[in-house]
């Protein structure tokens, strides 16, 4: 019992950390000027996706073992695969709820076809994940992890370019609201800033431990468990930021969050895991990379017409069923 209220305290925390994140990402995107489609592609994963990292170098870190091993491969591995699949569910939900108070017009998403960059660079990069646990070499290994660290690059440099336009509406900086006697824009960032850190890395621990306490507890797979958990819990700053921006109707920069999301996961990450770890890859990871494909070549499909409908969200919850089973059936 302890175990799980010790994991969901790291689960608030990461969510308020990732909360107070993205907030300060918005403002400092309005503050330089910088375009809505690099924001929502490149630039809001980067931020949101610091809750992951954190789990990720804290299970290196603090757990030099093979379950600590587990639990960063597994969570690079599961992000892609928990945004191709749960979160798409909810944005349509919000659409549905919104075109029915009548602040939609529809509930098709309508998207930039610019978005079918980063899908392809999903399409492309993500399973090459797969090769080091196939082709048994170092040096291969460390020259994908540089090929994905250079695609990534590129790939910025191309989003940059396409930046679109800036953001003018944003919200105003949290901590303001909650300390009314700070009066300089600077100086509330940079205190929303620490608090931020303080508690994505006290958030990301508290899951880190958990997963692996309960997983020895259970005697379930760690990378299987943590596939499903952690990414699920770590996956909520960039789901909040793409349901309000779905509410807001501005589909685009909700989609954008995800798959932006999607690409840092199938490339610097990825990477990182390649150099630092033995990177052992298990069934269940590799039916999660299938899933992200399939799901993934559906969505290019329609951001290509330049519409999101209802069926992603449908192929998105069979893969996570699908995984679910699959796990269940190799504990």
């Amino acid at each position: 019992m302890m175990i799980i209220l010790y994991m969901v305290g790291g689960f608030i925390s990461v969510l308020i950390g990732g909360w107070l994140f993205t907030n300060s990402m918005e403002y400092v995107s309005h503050r330089y000027r910088i375009g809505s489609s690099f924001v929502g592609a490149v630039l809001s994963p980067i931020l949101t996706s610091l809750p992951e990292l954190i789990v990720f170098l804290i299970a290196l870190l603090l757990y030099d073992d093979v379950s600590g091993e587990d639990v960063a491969v597994g969570t690079i591995i599961g992000e892609p695969f928990v945004v191709s699949t749960i979160i798409y569910p909810v944005i349509f939900m919000v659409a549905a709820v919104g075109f029915y108070l009548r602040r939609r017009d529809d509930v098709v998403l309508e998207v930039d076809k610019e978005l079918t960059i980063p899908f392809i660079v999903v399409l492309l990069l993500f399973p090459t994940v797969l090769l080091p646990a196939i082709i048994k070499s170092l040096a291969v290994r460390y020259l994908i992890a540089v090929f994905l660290v250079t695609a990534y690059l590129l790939y910025a440099h191309i989003m940059r370019n396409r930046q679109g336009l800036v953001i003018e509406d944003y919200e105003r900086l949290y901590i303001i609201r909650v300390i009314n006697r700070l009066r300089i824009d600077w100086a509330a960032f940079i205190l929303q800033l620490v608090v931020s850190v303080v508690l994505l890395f006290a958030g990301s621990r508290a899951l880190v431990e958990g997963i692996i306490d309960l997983s020895k507890y259970l005697m379930l797979d760690v990378t299987g468990l943590s596939i499903i958990v952690v990414p699920t819990a770590t996956v909520l700053p960039e789901s909040v930021t793409a349901v309000i921006w779905t509410w807001k109707e501005r589909d685009t920069m909700a989609v954008a969050a995800l798959i932006g999301e999607k690409v840092l996961y199938s490339t610097i990450y990825p990477a990182l895991a390649l150099a630092t770890t033995r990177w052992l890859l298990s069934v269940e990871a590799l039916v999660s990379v299938a899933v992200v494909e399939v799901v993934s070549s559906v969505m290019l499909y329609h951001v290509i017409r330049g519409k999101l409908t209802w069926d992603v969200a449908v192929i998105g919850l069979v893969g996570y069923l699908a995984y679910l089973l699959i796990l269940i059936h190799f504990i």
